[in-house]
């Protein structure tokens, strides 16, 4: 007698929970552009839960953004309605728009865009006042309307931003409207021990940081070690410069996670002294001497005065 199989179940026979759980794993393209909701009823109303909006990354804008005009493509009144394009700005306004009403003030942490700017973290703000972490890699925003965002973030925990908002006062506000702040991503090309010190004397209880691809001194790291005395984890991976001393790994064994390999995986290199360039091989010609032999050999022999 063969062996019945067990009976097929409907996707829409999963229990909500399960289904939220799924849909916080679908990519936010799906989720906005419609693909995940217009499969059955019960995939729709667990895409709307807050609870899969709670954290929300926009910043591949181009995937999110060409995901939508197929959906648009698909719909003839749509697709006239978005024959003209639509400036950057406003388009992310929809975007947090739809986002913000879905998380029904329940989203935790939100990853923008590059473009965004100040006033995007303000919408942020006052909509969703209990966020819990933002990336703003903007590199143009204002003082002002920054802190005016942040006096609306009380329960703010981190925030990764651009090294020109690395400013005393500013990050003092940080400190002074947010008392669960602990952890901080700066994009920054060049740290030195001031900044450094702006960071440890403004948010003295940090226990995250994060500077990765930086050109960093190694003053700087030991003012962030010395100074920021509840610090567990440190990142300043992809550096620049070969600042990793004894005395460095010494102060960094209390740290419970020390991520600091550099991008150079040759080890020790120089700067070269005609151009001014790394050479990450110093036994071999950097490239300019080259070039340089190269240009001379088609210029030919100099010519005798």
């Amino acid at each position: 007698m063969a062996s019945s199989s067990p009976p097929v179940r409907p996707w829409a026979d999963l229990q909500h929970d399960l289904l939220v759980m799924i849909m916080s794993r679908v990519g936010l393209p799906d989720l906005l552009s419609g693909g995940a909701t217009r499969a059955c009823s019960a995939w729709r109303a667990s895409a709307r839960d807050p609870l899969v909006w709670r954290r929300v990354d926009l910043r591949d804008w181009a995937i999110l953004t060409s995901a939508r005009r197929r959906l648009a493509a698909g719909d003839g009144e749509a697709a006239a309605a978005g024959r003209g394009r639509v400036p950057l700005q406003a388009a992310l306004c929809s975007v947090l728009e739809i986002v913000v009403r879905r998380a029904a003030g329940r989203m935790e942490a939100l990853l923008l865009p590059e473009f965004a700017d100040e006033e995007h973290l303000l919408f942020l703000a006052q909509r969703n006042p209990n966020l819990h972490y933002f990336s703003l890699p903007a590199t143009c925003i204002t003082y002002d309307q920054f802190c005016k965002a942040i006096d609306k973030l009380q329960f703010l925990k981190g925030m990764a931003v651009d090294e020109s908002l690395i400013n005393h006062d500013v990050l003092s506000h940080v400190h002074q409207c947010c008392p669960d702040f602990l952890e901080l991503k700066v994009f920054a090309l060049y740290v030195d021990e001031e900044m450094a010190s702006i960071i440890c004397n403004s948010l003295p209880r940090l226990k995250k940081l994060e500077i990765p691809n930086s050109d960093m001194s190694c003053a700087a790291i030991i003012k962030f070690l010395d100074c920021l005395e509840e610090l567990e984890y440190l990142d300043i991976s992809g550096y620049e410069t070969s600042a990793i001393s004894s005395a460095v790994l010494q102060k960094a064994s209390r740290l419970n996670i020390f991520i600091w390999n550099s991008k150079f995986e040759l080890g020790e290199f120089t700067d070269c002294s005609n151009c001014g360039e790394h050479c990450i091989n110093p036994q071999e010609p950097c490239k300019c001497v080259m070039e340089h032999r190269v240009m001379d050999w088609l210029a030919g022999p100099s010519q005798p005065s």
